[in-house]
């Protein structure tokens, strides 16, 4: 093989990988960022660090608009829960939980549904029945999380990931250019 052309070309190629890897390695490993050097970013930054903002909603899903609408009639009037309404007509396995579908964020449900939930209060139901591909939705919003900034504890990792990204490709662009300048490199076109 030492005498294969090829192989020794590849050997060559893998041997400057390996020293160009092993040099970045040192270099940048020399960089670090202090948790106080984090908290200040994060507190002049809380913005960039919001949650997701998600609801709690229930559904009772059926196959007809008028069938939807006695649905709602029923609950406003006190003579059927939201959940044994639920119970009782709605087509969607979420109804073995009284509708309930849990925790979701934007982009997880159907557009019709999914604009009509996030608009509504928490524990306001739709007052008119939402169509949608599946049927016709009654919902009700059980519970909102608003994009409030998360705390610093939940975005350390990211805060000081982050940091300690920019700071080594600042600090890699600088040495190249010092380098550059201290070693002029020719091109031959």
């Amino acid at each position: 093989l030492d005498n294969d052309p090829q192989f020794m070309s590849q050997v060559e190629q893998a041997l400057k990988d390996i020293k160009y890897s092993f040099t970045m390695n040192k270099i940048l490993s020399t960089i670090t960022i202090e948790e106080d050097e984090a908290k200040e970013v994060y507190a002049a930054h809380p913005e960039r660090y919001q949650g997701q903002e998600s609801i709690k909603a229930s559904h009772i899903l059926v196959d007809d608009e008028k069938i939807a609408k006695d649905i709602i009639t029923k609950i406003e009037s006190s003579e059927l829960t939201f959940e044994d309404a639920a119970k009782e007509y709605s087509s969607c396995p979420s109804s073995e939980q009284g509708g309930d579908l849990g925790e979701f964020g934007r982009g997880m449900m159907v557009k019709e549904f999914e604009d009509a939930a996030f608009a509504m209060e928490v524990g306001e139901m739709t007052k008119e029945p939402v169509k949608s591909q599946f049927g016709y939705h009654v919902i009700k919003t059980t519970d909102k999380k608003g994009n409030e900034p998360l705390g610093f504890e939940e975005v350390k990792s990211e805060v000081m990931n982050k940091m300690l990204q920019d700071k080594q490709m600042e600090y890699y662009t600088k040495l190249i250019t010092e380098l550059q300048e201290k070693f002029p490199v020719t091109y031959n076109k």
